[in-house]
């Protein structure tokens, strides 16, 4: 027959792997069990937090690794993972505490160093975050995703050239890895290298097509470079994923009125001023549609309304586009 504590490890056992393949709802089952032979396991109580965790059940998962702590106030697995639960909490003092307590105990696990780089990142404390993130690195070498948090780091201190450096080295390991391929288009961007920009911008997303912050730095990027044509064909791809983005939107109309698509421009910006209409910048740009297709009354009004709102921020470019319209007149 079976002892108690090797049916408790079994029980956890089982518990963990069915929580690694997502069965939930099977894993409290076996953890149910294990914590009736022993609810003080601080094994079973990490793991259950965790599966709390990934549930999203933060609060419970906060409360679970608590009682891990108070059962065992050295157990740095229960200080880290309490760390990780307090910073979705938007408990940042706190996570902080728990980060270093779990480091005190075990300092080399490069998961605790890279939850405290990631807490220093979001407090904007970036010099500290470069620092616990080459921790991370040095605890837990060549794991891209160390390196690449480092190289988040340097693209925020404009450190373009090192950020790139990382993500070359990245790259060579794994030439499909959409992190680096972002972070080196984002340094090249940074650095005016907008062909090489380009390139890693449309590897990105041959990966992941639907990423519109990536499409956009491609978008600009190919701006820059002169060519307006396929820039705008970017900006068009975004509207078909985010149909309502005001901003490139109200872009991809002006890009319209330099190829003289008078009416796709008006199309535009009607359709921001339908959802939107004090959409200032939309009614300029719209009044200037409008005198193109030779609509020169309603172009008039439009540029006449904002003059008058004395408010706006584009009463004096509308001025100006008035004061053109009234002397082809």
């Amino acid at each position: 027959m079976m002892s108690n504590n090797n049916q408790l490890t079994e029980l956890i056992n089982l518990g963990a792997i069915q929580q690694m393949q997502g069965n939930f709802d099977v894993a409290e089952m076996y953890y149910s069990k294990a914590s009736a032979i022993n609810e003080q396991n601080v094994t079973l109580l990490n793991n259950r937090g965790m599966l709390y965790y990934q549930q999203l059940n933060f609060a419970e998962a906060r409360s679970t690794f608590n009682k891990v702590i108070e059962l065992d106030e050295k157990n740095a697995t229960g200080w880290l993972n309490l760390a990780n639960t307090l910073v979705l909490l938007n408990e940042g003092e706190e996570a902080l505490n728990a980060y270093k307590q779990s480091l005190k105990l075990r300092p080399q696990q490069f998961e605790a160093w890279e939850g405290l780089a990631k807490l220093y990142m979001l407090a904007e404390d970036m010099t500290s975050a470069e620092s616990c993130w080459q921790r991370a690195i040095e605890m837990g070498p060549g794991k891209p995703e160390l390196l690449l948090g480092l190289a988040q780091v340097y693209l925020s201190l404009n450190k373009f050239t090192d950020a790139l450096e990382v993500a070359r080295y990245v790259l060579a390991q794994d030439q499909q890895n959409t992190r680096a391929l972002q972070t080196a288009g984002l340094a090249h961007f940074m650095l005016k290298n907008y062909g090489l920009a380009i390139s890693y911008f449309r590897q990105y997303l041959g990966l992941i097509a639907d990423d519109i912050a990536v499409r956009n730095h491609l978008a600009v990027a190919l701006l820059q470079s002169g060519d307006l044509q396929a820039g705008t064909a970017e900006y068009e791809m975004i509207l078909k994923f985010d149909p309502e983005n005001t901003e490139v939107r109200i872009n991809t109309g002006v890009l319209c009125l330099s190829f003289n698509r008078w009416d796709d421009a008006l199309a535009h910006f009607d359709h921001v001023l339908q959802k939107d209409p004090g959409q200032n910048k939309a009614k300029l740009y719209r009044g200037i549609a409008l005198a193109s297709l030779n609509k020169k009354d309603e172009a008039r009004q439009v540029f006449e309304d904002l003059v008058q709102d004395k408010t706006g921020d584009w009463a004096t470019q509308a001025e100006k586009q008035l004061s053109l319209l009234n002397n082809l007149n």
